[in-house]
């Protein structure tokens, strides 16, 4: 390739991408409108991360913190930082695993029992606002869809970790 041809190629624009129509822009931008919905109709004291958390204890009460982490898809180390917020707010109780004192067990308090309550109702009402647009059908749908894409993406980050450490086992050897 002469250089005259490839000063003509490095300068060819690359094709125009509809940015506003990438699935990943809308993901984006829709987490944003539910950070805004969240934050002025749900709560500014109680995050979603941390609703999600109360939810699941409130669901399994004296579950684990590894437990919790899998439910909620956050990685463990923001799991604890999270239930140290929570317990420090009175909300969640922790307790060593009779059993295995290595683990620490985590349960709603009286106050986040109360606390619990009281975002769910307003959570609820904030899902029917963020989806008050779309015909009853399609918000099933979305759901249907956003949870496919949730696990398949998982499923990739997981085969992704599995052979990332497969490969570090290979040239350890």
């Amino acid at each position: 390739m002469s250089e005259q041809t490839y000063r003509r190629d490095a300068m060819e624009k690359p094709p125009l991408v509809d940015v506003c129509g990438q699935p990943g822009q809308l993901i984006r931008r829709a987490q944003q409108v539910h950070t805004y919905l969240w934050a002025t109709s749900v709560s500014s004291e109680v995050t979603s991360t941390q609703f999600a958390m109360l939810s699941a204890i409130a669901e399994r009460p004296c579950i684990d913190q590894n437990s919790l982490s899998r439910q909620v898809s956050v990685d463990t180390s923001t799991v604890a930082e999270v239930v140290n917020r929570l317990v420090d707010r009175g909300h969640v109780t922790r307790g060593k695993d009779p059993a295995d004192r290595r683990r620490n067990l985590l349960s709603l308090s009286e106050s986040g029992h109360r606390m619990y309550a009281e975002v769910s109702a307003a959570a609820a009402a904030m899902t029917d606002r963020l989806v008050a647009t779309l015909p009853e059908h399609d918000r099933g749908e979305l759901v249907r869809i956003l949870r496919n894409l949730v696990e398949s993406g998982e499923a990739m980050r997981d085969a992704d970790a599995a052979d990332a450490q497969e490969a570090r086992g290979r040239n350890s050897r």
